[in-house]
């Protein structure tokens, strides 16, 4: 039986610093890589022509109501390969990886895989802080794989527990080469942790405003061993435990609301109960009596 061909489906967006280092990663040992583009307007697009029919490069800005899993399945729609491995531009396979993906779509047995990242941040490979516990399925048979969610995408696999194996390779996980560009992330992930505090149905409280990052930043730093990563492990747990804060604070916000025409009716209400003179003339009369 020859063995099943294997593609990467990947998105991207402004690429050119990652999208060289991550066609040289795969270009030797892949049948196909596809890519959804988001609407570059830096030169990823050239770079990717330049390696001709192995790279299917698809324009497709997401419309309103898009999200990143939308692209993704855009990308296993528009792909061939018997297994396709989902990726970022910024992760890189590592030997130890390769070898096992390759010996693992060859077994009947399985349709999909687990595997772990090693995940760096501010520019350091990172032990501790729960930056290891990533595990999902992103390895997997073409039709038996979909993404769901908003921006962190949920993996949908069409197989019983039995048919997933556990691969123990590490895929490399460059993350963004700045913190400038890690805070700007948070920003656009913002909303959907937010949603996840709405989804409580219940009143944000001093506990959640306070209490839930504190007890973040302790489950990061000490629980999930942060403290191991020096300097950038102690960010990196203070990073997600403000992360914890900006969300409750925005939703206690929405649902404390007052608006700008009620303010501006208390305000009317203040210079009814508490008169000021409004001219000299009012000022001279009083000053007469």
């Amino acid at each position: 039986m020859p063995r099943p061909s294997l593609g990467v489906v990947s998105i991207s967006y402004n690429e050119e610093r990652d999208i060289g280092g991550f066609l040289e990663n795969l270009a030797p040992w892949v049948d196909e890589i596809v890519i959804v583009d988001d609407g570059s307007s830096d030169r990823t697009e050239e770079m990717l022509q330049a390696y001709g029919d192995r790279v299917k490069f698809l324009k497709s800005p997401r419309v309103e109501g898009e999200f990143f899993s939308h692209q993704r399945n855009k990308g296993i729609d528009a792909a061939t390969s018997d297994w396709l491995l989902h990726m970022d531009i910024d992760e890189r396979v590592s030997p130890e990886l390769a070898s096992e993906i390759v010996e693992g779509i060859g077994d009947a047995g399985k349709d999909g895989y687990r595997y772990r990242r090693l995940n760096y941040f501010m520019h350091r490979p990172m032990k501790g802080g729960g930056w290891r516990d990533w595990n999902l399925v992103h390895l997997a048979r073409r039709d038996k794989f979909r993404f769901g969610g908003m921006f962190h995408e949920d993996c949908l696999i069409d197989a019983p527990a039995e048919r997933i194996g556990q691969l123990h390779g590490l895929m490399i996980h460059f993350n963004e080469d700045s913190f400038e560009k890690r805070l700007r992330k948070s920003t656009t992930y913002l909303e959907e942790v937010a949603k996840g505090v709405e989804g409580r149905n219940r009143p944000v409280t001093w506990i959640d405003v306070v209490g839930r990052p504190i007890a973040e930043f302790i489950r990061k730093y000490v629980i999930k061993r942060g403290f191991l990563d020096g300097l950038p492990g102690f960010i990196s747990a203070a990073h997600s435990a403000t992360a914890i804060f900006r969300a409750n604070a925005l939703v206690w916000d929405r649902q404390n609301a007052i608006s700008r025409d009620q303010l501006d009716k208390d305000l009317k209400q203040m210079w009814v109960n508490e008169p000021v003179p409004r001219s000299s003339a009012d000022l001279q009369s009083t000053a007469s009596e």
